[in-house]
């Protein structure tokens, strides 16, 4: 059996001039310790831009009002104010207390000009008259941090001072702060260099597509062999910043230590009390005990369970509602067996061989009648008749086509995130395009059909291969990772990117010819089905790590998309497994421990990869 050899090593996310690198988590310091002077500055200017302040309407020409807060009340220029009209007061029906006052919110006023004892504002509603009222808006200040990287500071650093940034935000209880990697992406994909931006090009585009109100974009860079901050402060509504500030990167910043996902534990002092490692870290952590090779077997947490000799076209595993018993599903591109996993070894269940046009290219496991017991989503085609996709599953006790003659690409998703796939999509095959991107149908079993219920909500990049649901994006949100046509891994919210890899994922399976005839004879097109990418906690933190095959890769490459402090991050690991990973399952731990892992690594006898055999490998406890 393979030795498990850890290699780690980080893609770049964002490409050149903004932020990504080799450490993606943040290095967060002892929460007792107070921030350095310059940074405490930064946060303290940050705060002094949104003053808590109240006062009156003077005068009102049309939308031009005069307020009674100036400058000695904090206002400055590109403040948002509420406008609203007091009315009756509210008493206490049996006290006669006052409540407070009835009010009539009249729109939301942005300061143009500041004096002393007065400013000027302009609403966005109409109808406010003297002795209306203004008051900034209850509620935290939505801020969106955007770290930029300049050149010749460390990714490292960059992720600490982030991170003290957004910590320190945070504790000032002012702020909802969130993380601008959408940002970074999209001025990556615009070539608008950090200083262009900090110079105000793109500024509005920023703000009009992500629905921003206010940007703090922080651009680290060299000056004088010294890491440099210059940060601006942008809100919607204003051209030039409200707030510009540059100093030189405290010495007392660390850069952050290698740590491992959306859990690491780098908070804890030099010398921690020793814990039990997670599987993440037992993985991909490199501290296998040395010399122990053929005699240390047992001390790599990996079992190999099953050794077919054919090749696994593609695999999937699920725990099953009704009797809590996992179970993997198979092709080989002719049959479909299904198994039951016990105490890490498979039971045969049931195997479906019927007579059916076309070759299996994809399965999955799913819960589509509610009743807790799964069925075998199946796609099939044939390069004359096209798709030809079924569901299968147990009638009488026995496997048959619960619903079959599909002419469309079938997905199940977990899109409610419960562990079990219970929604079911269709995309609409195309004889041009094999897929039909950004097009998917939620439909539902009835009577020996399916039914649409609605149009499924997918950015227009999205094909029906390689896909899954996971709570990467925070907020308790269910977020669609899927591999794009550039073989691309992209974690989506509907139809907004959230992030995309720049590294290749997915590949390796068998091609599938579609043969056009577009000449004499016709001509042939090659397609692939993705594998898909296992959305699981590896951590045990509750949010959830994407992992993915990259298969164009040698040495059994795997892509973990994961989490971290300042947004999503992408880092490569080496398996050490000779083959291709066609596919790959998890099972999750009853008493919340480390999931188990379950991969098939196929090894091709020819060129043309047909023929060869399957290893299912899986991780141990231990």
């Amino acid at each position: 059996m393979p030795r498990l050899i850890p290699l780690i090593s980080l893609a770049f996310v964002f490409g050149t001039g903004l932020l990504g690198g080799r450490m993606a988590v943040a290095q967060t310091v002892t929460p007792a310790s107070p921030p350095p002077l310059s940074l405490g500055a930064l946060i303290d200017q940050t705060l002094a831009v949104f003053p808590e302040v109240e006062g009156d309407v003077v005068e009102a020409r049309g939308p031009v009002l005069t307020l009674s807060p100036g400058r000695r009340s904090g206002v400055q220029p590109g403040l948002t104010l509420e406008v609203f009209r007091e009315g009756r007061e509210i008493r206490h029906p049996r006290t006669g207390q006052l409540l407070g006052k009835a009010e009539q919110p009249l729109g939301r006023a942005v300061v143009t000009e500041v004096f002393e004892g007065y400013s000027f504002a302009r609403l966005d509603g109409e109808g406010a008259r003297p002795g209306d009222r203004v008051r900034a808006p209850s509620g935290k200040v939505k801020l969106m941090l955007l770290p930029l990287a300049g050149g010749g500071v460390k990714d490292g650093l960059i992720e600490a001072m982030t991170n003290e940034i957004y910590e320190g935000l945070n504790r000032s209880g002012r702020f909802q702060v969130v993380l601008g990697d959408p940002v970074g992406l999209w001025l990556a994909q615009e070539r608008i260099k950090p200083e262009e931006f900090l110079g105000g090009r793109g500024v509005r585009e920023a703000f009009e597509r992500f629905k921003a109100e206010n940007i703090l974009a922080l651009h680290f860079k060299q000056v004088q062999k010294k890491p440099f901050l210059e940060a601006r402060l942008f809100s919607t509504g204003r051209a030039d910043p409200m707030l510009t500030t540059a100093f030189v990167v405290p010495p007392s910043i660390k850069p952050a230590q290698p740590g491992r996902f959306s859990a690491s534990d780098r908070t804890q002092s030099p010398t921690p009390e020793k814990k039990p490692k997670s599987l993440l870290a037992r993985l991909l952590g490199g501290d296998l005990e040395p010399g122990t090779y053929s005699s240390g077997e047992s001390s790599i947490p990996l079992k190999e369970v099953a050794r077919l000799g054919f090749t696994v076209v593609s695999m999937d595993v699920s725990v099953a509602p009704a009797d809590r018993i996992p179970r993997l599903a198979i092709t080989d591109g002719d049959r479909v067996w299904v198994y039951r996993i016990v105490d890490r070894a498979l039971e045969a269940e049931w195997t479906y061989s019927a007579r059916a046009i076309g070759r299996y290219i994809s399965v999955q496991l799913a819960d589509l009648q509610g009743d807790g017991v799964l069925s075998v989503v199946a796609n099939r085609f044939d390069s004359k008749i096209g798709m030809n996709s079924a569901i299968i599953g147990l009638r009488g006790g026995k496997p048959a086509a619960i619903v079959e003659n599909v002419s469309a690409f079938l997905i199940a998703v977990d899109e409610r995130g419960t562990g079990v796939k219970q929604t079911l999509w269709a995309q609409r095959y195309s004889e041009e395009s094999f897929f039909t991107k950004g097009q998917a149908d939620q439909v539902v079993v009835k009577n020996g059909a399916l039914v649409k219920e609605r149009a499924a909500l997918v950015p227009d990049t999205f094909r029906a291969t390689g896909a899954t649901f996971s709570n990467i994006a925070g907020n308790d949100r269910q977020a669609l990772a899927f591999v794009d046509e550039q073989n691309r891994l992209r974690i989506t919210a509907g139809a907004d990117e959230i992030w995309r890899s720049s590294s290749a994922v997915g590949g390796g399976g068998q091609k599938i010819e579609v043969v056009r005839m577009l000449e004499r004879g016709g001509r042939s097109y090659f397609y692939q089905m993705e594998p898909a990418p296992l959305s699981i906690d590896l951590d045990g933190d509750g949010v959830q790590e994407v992992i993915v095959p990259q298969n164009h890769l040698e040495g059994g490459i795997l892509g973990v998309a994961y989490r971290g402090p300042a947004g999503i991050r992408f880092q490569q690991v080496n398996s050490g497994f000779e083959g291709v990973i066609a596919g790959m399952g998890a099972i999750p731990s009853d008493d919340g421990g480390s999931p188990t892992l379950v991969a098939a690594i196929v090894r091709y006898k020819d060129f043309l990869k047909v023929s060869g055999e399957t290893q299912i490998i899986m991780t141990t406890p231990d």
